[in-house]
């Protein structure tokens, strides 16, 4: 009989979310081969992992770009046009959910549940700041001023129109 409890599955999980979200963080994703490390560590399965992977919208099975955007779709920001961002997005950048633009400047991923600051709808959280009652046009400056900034303030010239 096994003496493996509930509380000691409660721990592995705690642990495994733990190595992940620390790799994630590090490295901006989770590569296959550290999902793989992972699993043989900690003594579980990659099925394990990749489940974990998947499950939590925070974790990226693919290297990101030089700015990450998370863009709600969530019933308030949905009301207030973020539909137009989404197609915003997609003229003038050439990506959807879960693409990387071409340049390697902008990854993007739509949230159908919420950021919490439905007061500002609709909202992106680009990096690590939000940016609220957005139109197409104030979105695209809230993206060329962030890629600005990691230029040193240099542009190059790209309007992406």
């Amino acid at each position: 009989m096994s003496h493996f409890t509930f509380s000691d599955y409660e721990e592995a999980q705690e642990l495994i979310l733990f190595a992940l979200q620390e790799i994630n963080e590090r490295f901006g994703w989770v590569s296959p081969e550290a999902a793989e490390i992972v699993a043989e560590r900690l003594g579980t399965t990659i099925n394990r992992v990749y489940g974990l992977l998947t499950f939590y919208a925070d974790f990226r099975t693919e290297p990101r770009a030089n700015h990450f955007m998370l863009l709600c779709h969530g019933m308030s920001c949905y009301v207030m046009g973020s539909q137009r961002l989404v197609q915003t997005l997609e003229e003038r950048y050439g990506i959807g959910d879960g693409e990387t633009s071409a340049d390697g400047e902008l990854s993007v991923q739509v949230v159908n549940g919420c950021l919490g600051v439905c007061d500002r709808s609709p909202v992106v959280k680009l990096d690590d700041e939000y940016h609220g009652q957005l139109t197409s046009e104030s979105l695209n400056e809230v993206i060329q001023r962030a890629i600005a900034a990691r230029r040193g303030g240099r542009s190059n010239g790209e309007s992406h129109d």
